[in-house]
């Protein structure tokens, strides 16, 4: 062989580098089917195909598209084990990695280590490996549409809160009222009205703060037993969530 090809394959850039004797040259391409077309005719402008030796890391599908296109247009091409570049880089001391390092470093082990050529895998193993990524990319899909199912749903519902605080007089003037309070937005406020109903039928605050069970509660028996006062927790869990440190919008941390 008289040129030797590292190709150091990302999801969108091919770095490439030709050895040829003592010299270098390096260029980079897209991971396209253009790129590879000018890939191609890069390579040809100073070999054959049959005169280069092209070697790239088993990376999944980044690599297989450019793969297949070199091996039909007639060069020898290596897909090798990235365990095997490495342990190349290692007993070579390398230390330093970016791509065009490592575009390097695959070339120089395609001109020392002689890798095999590889070839397309047949139709239905191809096909076989399609399937088994698709099934593995299934539950990452199924849960980016749930999330953003969920995310609508929220929206929706936020917005149905808002419209009917908006649409009955009686709602309206205590949200309004509400708002005035700081820290405390139009969801926290639905929520303090869905669990409240009508503050008017507290007769004071303690009685609202008791119907939230944000009392406080002593427990203390006999001389020896005399617990630290805490909330009583015994009214509305769900309104005590609902004032649980909510922010300017009404959503609790």
């Amino acid at each position: 062989m008289d040129g030797y090809v590292g190709i150091d394959v990302s999801k969108e850039r091919l770095d490439v580098l030709l050895l040829h004797e003592a010299n270098r040259v390096g260029q980079h391409f897209t991971n396209t089917a253009t790129g590879f077309s000018k890939l191609d005719g890069w390579l040809k402008r100073r070999f054959k195909p049959d005169q280069v030796h092209i070697c790239l890391e088993a990376t999944g599908p980044y690599g297989e598209a450019v793969a297949d296109y070199l091996f039909a247009q007639g060069y020898t091409v290596s897909v090798v084990n990235p365990a095997r570049i490495k342990g190349y880089a290692d007993s070579q001391m390398q230390r330093n990695k970016t791509d065009k390092l490592d575009a390097a470093l695959i070339a120089d082990f395609c001109r020392t280590q002689q890798p095999a050529p590889w070839t397309p895998p047949p139709p239905e193993i191809r096909q076989l490996q399609q399937l088994v990524r698709h099934l593995d990319d299934l539950p990452q899909a199924h849960l980016r549409d749930q999330l953003t199912f969920l995310d609508q749903q929220i929206q929706e519902t936020q917005q149905a809160i808002t419209d009917l605080l908006d649409h009955y007089p009686n709602l309206k003037r205590q949200k309004d009222l509400l708002l005035s309070i700081p820290g405390l937005g139009e969801l926290t406020i639905g929520k303090l009205l869905a669990e409240c109903r009508d503050f008017r039928a507290f007769r004071d605050v303690r009685q609202l703060v008791a119907f939230a069970g944000l009392n406080p509660r002593q427990h203390v028996s006999g001389s020896s037993i005399h617990w630290k006062p805490s909330i009583s927790r015994t009214g509305s869990a769900s309104l005590r969530a609902a004032l649980y440190m909510p922010g300017p919008d009404g959503h609790a941390p």
